[in-house]
């Protein structure tokens, strides 16, 4: 018997925004039926490492489909220029301002696919089919979009939600075992912040996760982007309760940054940013050395992660030019136990940055 897909609607009452997560397996081959266009014209954006799943995409769409752009789906290319040659092939087309992009691939492309949206004919909408872990419990949800800069991650970008966003575990088939535990992070660290009883579930499940059950995958999944969906339906623009999401993403990104965007993939970098985070919150949040110890023994069983560049000065500049810093310190999110996170104001700079050296995802 073919079991319907989970519907999760987020959107901010009085806000004339709305995204609509469609969540189940067999999404790809009918995608039409739940992608979003006022004009029934879609331009498509994918990577080489989502061709399978864009295949689908694309025979399911046939000639709805007003243009097409492969662009790369690493760091690397998060940039301006990418955004230019994806603007260029809408353009070049004759996008109108009642059609749609469709992003098919990792956190990346549909980062900048949608900031493309966000800026093409001063916004048209757009939607996600992300084909990662870490896309499909994270980055592909909220509406967040953008560039990195040379002076940091995501310096560049607007708050453009998708109008819909398509999670079938098929798509995460082909994805490399790193980038598939790497992605598996951002599934936890969305638990681990706001629902101790999920934690629970998906810890228990860790074995099954990495032998890619898909209704492992899909109840972790599911559970990650039903709990950014409710988070962000409060909280568009992180002026408060979205910052919790943030969780390990303080230090995260400047270990990332600190290895060139090339030696850590994002959960990688995320995981190490958690290992820092625990620190503090063992010393300023109440966390249980217990619950530390559970936390590292997840992070350590979804690895090994590669070590991250622990360089002083280099770690000090990148979370200096972080856009949360200020005079005071950062803004840092902190666990008073598993399922409950906090934000706390103004950690001191040499307080991150001693935490990061004792990051430790070793028991």
């Amino acid at each position: 018997m073919t079991v319907p897909p989970r519907r999760i609607a987020a959107a901010a009452p009085g806000e004339s925004w709305e995204s609509v997560l469609w969540i189940g397996g067999g999404l790809l081959a009918g995608s039409r039926e739940h992608l979003s266009s006022r004009s029934g014209r879609f331009v498509l954006v994918s990577s080489a490492g989502s061709r399978a799943p864009a295949g689908e995409v694309r025979r399911s769409l046939g000639a709805a489909i007003l243009a097409e752009i492969e662009i790369d789906d690493r760091e690397e290319a998060k940039t301006l220029s990418t955004v230019s040659r994806i603007a260029d092939t809408a353009l070049g087309a004759g996008v109108r301002r009642d059609d749609a992009v469709v992003a098919v691939g990792g956190g990346v492309v549909c980062d900048v696919a949608g900031f493309a949206a966000a800026i093409l004919l001063r916004g048209i909408a757009w939607n996600a089919v992300p084909t990662t872990t870490g896309a499909m419990s994270d980055a592909a949800i909220g509406g967040k979009t953008g560039v990195d800069h040379s002076t940091g991650k995501n310096r560049i970008g607007a708050f453009h939600p998708p109008a819909a966003v398509l999670i079938d575990p098929a798509a995460a088939a082909t994805l490399p075992d790193r980038d598939y535990r790497a992605g598996l992070v951002e599934a936890f660290k969305a638990a681990w912040i706001a629902d101790a009883e999920l934690a629970s579930r998906i810890e228990d499940s860790l074995e099954r996760l990495l032998a890619r059950d898909e209704d492992a995958l899909l109840a972790a999944v599911a559970g990650a982007a039903a709990i950014k969906a409710a988070i962000v339906s409060e909280d568009l623009k992180e002026g408060d309760r979205r910052r919790l999401l943030n969780f390990g993403h303080t230090a995260g990104h400047a270990f990332e940054a600190a290895g060139g965007y090339r030696d850590l993939r994002h959960g990688e970098a995320v995981a190490w940013g958690i290992a820092a985070a625990l620190e503090i919150s063992l010393r300023r949040a109440g966390l249980s050395g217990g619950e530390a110890a559970r936390i590292r023994s997840a992070l350590s069983r979804l690895g090994p992660f590669p070590e991250p560049s622990r360089d002083r000065a280099v770690l000090s500049s990148f979370l200096a030019g972080d856009k949360k810093f200020t005079s005071r310190g950062m803004a840092g999110v902190l666990l008073e136990r598993i399922g409950r996170g906090k934000v706390v104001e103004s950690v001191p700079l040499e307080e991150w940055l001693g935490a990061a050296e004792r990051a430790s995802l070793t028991v």
